[in-house]
């Protein structure tokens, strides 16, 4: 990456300056430039005014606040990196074993360790690719709390080593906060895409991995990470669970996106053959499936919204008209229906192990409740939820004026025909028109005037005879 440099211009210069010919450019030269660092990418700049003195702060995309002055004078300082952060949301954390630390790794290439306690970056270390996943591994792994197994989005699974964690502070304030290094222990590459979870065996002596290429790969802990072998599963991995100690067997709980649930046990590496082929072929698995039922009510109440379209469609087609539609009636309450399977099903978002043989699961996609209708705090909604309520009740009003001046019209067409039967009706009985006939002549009348480009004013539909009765009587 380039260097990063700033350039200051004399404004009075700048807006005194003319073309010299018809291209309307003209160049000038800045009146200073200021080196900021290499891998810097400055996005905005903000002066202020630091005890009479001018002091510019500048926020760095790649997940920094710098410190400039802009000054040029004799005393000018170099900038000063302020702090660093991650750039994007952070896509993994986990906090040590044993101390007051927290590491976190995001798509910005970089995994951080944070004092929590001080509330201070301690490390951090860089890498080629955006961290995806991040776990620490535990007491048992390593009892000194400084191993780290990081997945990132190239399918590369790094571990990493912290020296000297135990050294931090364990109250803020203290001394010897700067004494955690990091370094690369060792890397390997067991998927294809994005690994999206990693988890530790409960006795430390397995770490399993997951990705969105649909497998999960397994390793057997010691100084040097070796493959035990992988699994294909019926999805992207969502996230890995190993059964707490209070299960008699030690068992893997695989989550994927589309709504599947796998329970795998531990895989021995002494009884595997490796020699061909790393993938296991006779790993028992027990797989289970969760829909929402909502989907079944969801489509139930679709079907009856469409089939109450079709039947006001054809009542227009028939030439009647549907004065005011009737309110909806509150679907009766009703046992639970049988199971109903959505062509898409929900997306699992996390689960754990409750008691042995249970666990709870977390799904996405489901319909959001209404808890009430007459919620008076505005606190009860986000501010989107409060734009979309707004614009609801716009869309509301705007539909029921629309209606009122549809009735409107509608009376004052009914009383002209009132007043037309009426005058009709005070007619010598031989000039008079039978409702049977006139509404026959009215049709007619209505068409040939239409067919002869009639300009009267009132005939111009001729499905309507209500419009057109004035013609004939």
């Amino acid at each position: 990456m380039k260097a990063q440099i700033i350039n200051v211009w004399n404004f009075e210069t700048i807006d005194a300056a003319d073309s010299v010919d018809d291209t309307g450019l003209v160049e000038v030269e800045p009146m200073n430039e200021l080196h900021v660092g290499r891998n810097v990418s400055l996005s905005f700049v903000s002066k202020v005014h630091d005890r009479g003195q001018p002091v510019w702060y500048a926020q760095d995309t790649n997940g920094a606040i710098w410190k400039l002055d802009l000054t040029f004078s004799n005393m000018t300082r170099d900038p000063e990196c302020l702090c660093t952060f991650h750039s994007g949301r952070i896509e993994a954390m986990s906090v040590s074993p044993i101390t007051y630390l927290v590491a976190t790794t995001a798509l910005d290439r970089s995994v951080r360790i944070y004092d929590f306690i001080s509330n201070s970056q301690v490390s951090e270390i860089k890498f080629k690719q955006g961290g995806t996943a991040l776990t620490w591994a535990p007491h048992v792994v390593n009892p000194k709390g400084g191993l780290i197994a990081v997945g990132f989005e190239d399918g590369v699974v790094r571990i990493i080593e912290v020296y000297d964690p135990k050294g931090l502070p364990i109250l803020a304030g203290q001394t010897n906060t700067k004494n955690a290094e990091i370094n690369l222990k060792q890397a390997f590459k067991p998927h294809t895409t994005v690994v999206t979870a990693l988890a530790y065996e409960r006795k430390g002596e397995v770490l399993a991995t997951g990705s969105k290429d649909k497998t999960v790969f397994f390793f057997a802990v010691e100084d040097e990470y070796e493959p035990i072998g992988f699994i294909y599963v019926p999805g992207p991995v969502q996230a890995l669970q190993w059964s707490p100690p209070s299960h008699v067997k030690s068992t893997l709980l695989i989550l994927c996106e589309n709504g599947f649930a796998l329970q795998v046990p531990a895989p021995l590496p002494e009884e595997q053959d490796r020699v061909s082929t790393y993938q296991l072929q006779n790993l028992p698995t027990q797989y289970f499936h969760f829909y929402s039922i909502k989907s079944r009510i969801k489509k139930k109440r679709e079907e009856m919204k469409k089939a109450k379209l079709e039947w006001i469609k054809q009542q227009q087609e028939m030439g009647k008209e549907i004065e005011e539609e009737e309110p909806e009636e509150e679907p009766e309450e009703e046992p639970l229906p049988p199971l109903y399977i959505p062509e898409e099903p929900s997306p699992i978002l996390c689960g754990f192990y409750s008691a042995p043989g249970r666990f709870w699961l977390s799904l996405s996609g489901l319909e959001k409740e209404k808890a009430t209708e007459d919620i008076e705090d505005p606190s009860a909604y986000n501010l989107e939820e409060v734009k979309q309520k707004k614009e609801y009740e716009r869309i509301m009003k705007e539909a029921e004026e629309k209606k009122k001046k549809k009735r409107e019209e509608l009376i004052g067409l009914r009383h002209e025909l009132l007043f037309l039967l009426q005058k009709n009706q005070e007619l010598p009985k031989h000039m008079q028109l039978h409702r049977e006939v006139h509404l026959v002549f009215i049709r007619v009348i209505c068409l040939q005037r239409h067919l002869l480009k009639c300009s009267y004013p009132m005939c111009w539909h001729q499905r309507c005879p209500t419009l057109c009765i004035k013609v004939v009587l």
